[in-house]
Order: structure tokens, then sequence, then C-alpha cells
């Protein structure tokens, strides 16, 4: 059986996942698939057609036209034959070698159901010169993490910045096929839907994963963009939502999520309130940042009895202030954004790939160093 599903959702013509397809095939290995899941009527680009047709382990998986990105998602898992999973998008870039790591863990930690690993954010919009440093962590080992901390962090948004501090998941992040199987057999999503899916999967990956493990080396690269606010479809009186902002979007997702399963939302404490403050001083334009707090304090005041509302406090600052420090710093290395002429996600892992440890070390066995250990 495939050790490893890699799904790729591409949600319009626009979206083009050839190179990210190329650079995976140059790993000639049986252990794992593709599966590129689209609406019927999105076309891919012929040279990946060929691939496909040539023999290449890629599965193309047609879903109804118009479909949600929550649901092409899920259309995505439901297509995947691999013992473990996993969903990037078409511009971010993965490691070809994870399918040896979950292999290791099925070996070493068979408990282990969710891995997840440290993941760089690549802005291709951002100006050289004006960009943040990038941290590659000094370390590679893997280990295994409590999953009561987990939660917390989560669904009680402990040490959060405008969403909380989640590696674990779907997108990102593989899962084994029990847990995937579990997943699938949960009421499917009716009556309403999230433009970040990523935080569904998440929160119901950390509510029923047996152990969880993580790797410190990074084993892709995200390209990111900035959360575009949708109205959301809902019809529960829940007064944080996907049209305000990212800490909205994220707790309509934990609301939906923890009332499919007949619990009620819980996660509204100062520290909820601190990732609201924070979500607004991401604002550099003022008229936005204002429209935004506005928008948080009123569903503040609507929140069980508005008790959190005078704890909402935000400030605005006109410029974000980057980190451009370079060299190793707290145990990670800070290096240029735009280092060897990188310029999105795909180049700037292909790059910095160069000085990661080998996959095939940290899963060696005997080949471990003194500052690794296995899950």
């Amino acid at each position: 059986m495939t050790k490893l599903s890699i799904c790729i959702p591409v949600e319009t013509a626009a979206q083009d996942a050839l190179p990210l397809v190329t650079v995976l095939l140059e790993k000639q290995s049986e252990d794992f698939e593709i599966v590129i899941a689209k609406p019927a009527d999105v076309a891919l680009p012929g040279a990946l057609l060929a691939l496909a047709a040539g023999g290449a382990n890629i599965v193309i998986a047609d879903a109804a036209a118009g479909i949600t990105r929550q649901h092409l998602w899920r259309h995505a898992a439901l297509a995947a034959r691999g013992d473990w999973v996993t969903l990037v998008n078409p511009a971010d870039m993965l490691e070809s070698d994870l399918a040896t790591m979950v292999a290791f863990l099925e070996t070493n930690s068979p408990g282990v159901d969710a891995l997840a690993w440290n993941a760089f954010q690549i802005d291709r919009h951002a100006e050289p010169g004006k960009a943040s440093s990038v941290a590659i962590p000094a370390s590679y080992h893997i280990e295994k993490l409590d999953k009561t901390v987990m939660l917390k962090a989560f669904f009680y948004w402990e040490n959060s910045l405008s969403s909380p501090k989640m590696p674990f998941g779907l997108y990102h992040a593989a899962i084994r096929r029990p847990l995937l199987d579990t997943l699938l057999q949960l009421q499917e999503p009716r009556g309403w839907s999230t433009p970040v899916p990523q935080y569904e999967w998440a929160a119901k990956v950390l509510l029923f994963a047996n152990e969880l493990a993580f790797c410190a080396r990074p084993m892709s690269a995200i390209n990111i963009s900035p959360f575009a606010a949708e109205v959301p479809l809902h019809p529960w009186t829940f007064p944080f939502h996907s049209g305000i902002g990212i800490a909205g979007a994220v707790a309509e997702v934990q609301f939906h999520v923890l009332r499919e399963l007949d619990t009620p939302w819980s996660g509204g404490g100062e520290a909820f309130v601190r990732a609201l403050m924070i979500d607004c001083m991401m604002e550099t334009n003022r008229d936005t940042y204002k429209n935004k707090g506005n928008a948080y304090f009123t569903a503040l005041k609507e929140f069980e009895g508005g008790r959190l509302a005078p704890f909402f406090r935000p400030e605005f600052h006109e410029v974000r202030q980057t980190d451009q420090r370079r060299g190793l710093h707290g145990g990670a290395l800070l290096i240029d954004r735009f280092v060897g002429g990188a310029r999105d996600a795909k180049e700037f892992y292909t790059t910095v790939r160069l000085m990661l440890a080998p996959v095939g070390l940290i899963c060696g066995g005997a080949l471990y160093g003194k500052d690794t250990k296995a899950a």
C-alpha cells in the first residue's frame, strides 16, 4: 500500500501545481502518491495531465463545480489511499522524503497518528531589504508532544498570536490512515462554511489523535497570503466569524467543530482577547484597523454579557517592525528571506534544504547524533 498521499487542492485554473509536482517526482519512489483535487470545470496544464497519463503516481480527483475550499479539501482526503495523508497548496513546497519519516514513525512509535513539523512562512510579495529574517531551527529531533498542552494552546489560545500556535492537522502536517478514517466518518459540515479549513482539521485532529509527534526540522514551505475576510455561512448565533479577521475565523471554526460534537465553546478568555488585539494591530491602515477593532469590540460586547470587552485595548502602529537580524539567536539560525535569490516558497525551500539535516540521518537509527532523539 502507498505509504504517503500528498493532496494538492487546485481551486482555480490560475493555480499551477506543476512546479511542486515536478519537484516531488524527482524522487523516484513508489512510497507516495500525489492526489490533485479540483472542481470539474477547472482545467489542468497539459504537461501535468501528460505526467498523470504517463504512469506517474498522480491521481486526479474531480469534484463538483463550484465546490467550497472546505469541501474540496475533504474530497481530496477521501480520494487519498496512503497510510499517511498530508495536504499542501499548489504554490507551497514539501519535503520529498516525508514518506521516509512517516514510515520511521510507524516502526519506532506505532502509537503516533499525527505528525507535525516546522514550516517556513514565505511571502512572495515581500520586498528585499524590508522583509523579516527567516528562522532555521538549529535542532532537528522528533519528539512526542503532550496532547493536553496542545489542546490548551489551540482551544484556549495559550501563548497565541492572531491565531493559535498549532502545527497539527492535515495542512502541512500528516495524519495516519486510522485517524483520517475516523475524521471522515464524522458528520460532514452542513449549514456552515469556512475559508480556513486548516483550522477545522487541526481542531478535529487534536480531539481525536492518540499521540502527537513533532519534528523540529522544517519539512515544508508555505506561500503565505493575507487573510481575506469572508462573510460566514451559518444560522447559529456566534459573534466571532471570518467576516472580521483571522482570529474570528478560527474562533468560528472552534465553535462549529465543538457544536457538532455537542460541546460548548469555552475559549473566550483573556488570551483570546489578546489574539483579537494582535489581529487588529497587524493592520497598518488606520481605517482598516478601526473597522476591525470596532467589529471585534461589538462581538465582545455580545458575548457572555460583555465580560471580556473591558480587556480589549488594541493600539495602532502604522509601521510594523521587522526582525532583520542574522546569525544564531536562541536556537535558530536567522537568514535573509531572499537567500540565494529565492523569490517564492519553492525556491526558498530548495535553497535552504541544502542546509538542513537529511531526513535519512534523522530517521537512520544508529545515525542519530547527540542533539537528536527519536519519538
